[in-house]
């Protein structure tokens, strides 16, 4: 598969805004907690990323 410069910042832009997103709701700043939801964000930033590159695709 060859992703482009767009695909490719796409998936880092939705990982990076849904590990934010979790981070700052945790009441204490634990490592277990930040590395859990820096593991779990992955699999909404794919999903969201695959949608935004279906829609966008180039025909």
């Amino acid at each position: 598969m060859n992703f482009s410069k767009f695909r490719k910042l796409d998936y880092i832009l939705f990982y990076l805004i849904i590990s934010v997103l979790f981070i700052v709701q945790l009441s204490e700043l634990l490592l277990t907690p930040v590395v859990g939801i820096l593991i779990g964000a992955t699999i909404p930033a794919l999903t969201l990323g695959t949608i935004t590159n279906l829609i966008f695709k180039k025909k």
